[in-house]
């Protein structure tokens, strides 16, 4: 007599489905590895194109650079970069000195020849460079220099031996600066300079500061007072460095 244990038959694993997962997990993995290699390409030639940056603007400065958008592999192949973001403790540009340089370029053509699409920046002229700018630029009474009270720009010097300040007042002009003299300090006494004659006032009066080396494109947009000296706003397209 054959009992239903006898009947019973061993069951199948289900093969198919194990070899199904494995096909699965192994498509992810591959996906995951292609993906964190481009990221990691992508990151080497953000850091490369960095570093090329800043080796490019050494003349210039010891620059920070930081290339902006990703990915960055994209921006190369299609020979512009989105944003490049620079920044410099100090810098010189034909042989004027400045500090504090914050700049973003937009559309950075990797072609250097090329012109860089939009330039929005900001930096401050030290009294020291305004003074040189000043002396070869325009006309300043004999021995007076800039310096920063209470926030305000003026011109320094000395009159019957006592402190001599003019207040200055500047105005972006374009690819000039033009600073104007709002008050006269001499000792304790202050004078407001609209109540002097003109004739007295003339060589302190719509001053002129060249900025023409700036990179042709670039222009001036707003110019601020600091304690370290003026700090100027600067905007412009189709910017060039050379």
């Amino acid at each position: 007599m054959t009992s239903a244990r006898t009947l019973e038959y061993p069951q199948q694993p289900p093969r198919r489905r194990s070899r199904r997962k494995t096909w699965i997990v192994s498509a992810i993995v591959i996906v995951l590895t292609l993906i964190i290699g481009v990221i990691a390409a992508d990151r080497i030639v953000d850091f490369t194109t960095e570093q090329r940056i800043a080796d490019g603007l050494s003349d210039y400065g010891d620059a920070d650079v930081s290339v902006e958008g990703f990915p960055v592999l994209t921006q190369m192949a299609s020979g512009k970069l989105d944003s490049v973001h620079i920044t410099a403790d100090e810098a010189t540009y034909e042989d004027v000195d400045f500090t504090d340089v914050d700049a973003k370029l937009y559309d950075v053509p990797t072609d250097t020849s090329r012109p860089i699409g939009t330039v929005d920046a900001t930096a401050v002229l030290p009294h020291s460079t305004l003074d040189a700018l000043t002396s070869d630029h325009a006309s300043l009474p004999a021995g007076m220099t800039f310096t920063t009270e209470d926030g305000e720009l003026f011109l320094k010097g000395s009159l019957l031996g006592q402190d001599l300040l003019i207040g200055i007042d500047p105005k972006a002009d374009g690819r000039r600066a033009v600073v104007d003299a709002s008050e006269i300090r001499l000792g304790s006494a202050h004078v407001d300079v609209d109540s002097l004659p003109g004739f007295l006032t003339s060589a302190i009066s719509d001053i002129v500061i060249d900025l023409d080396f700036l990179p042709a494109g670039l222009e001036l947009t707003d110019i601020t007072a600091t304690e370290a000296g003026l700090q100027v706003r600067l905007h412009g397209s189709g910017v060039t460095l050379e």
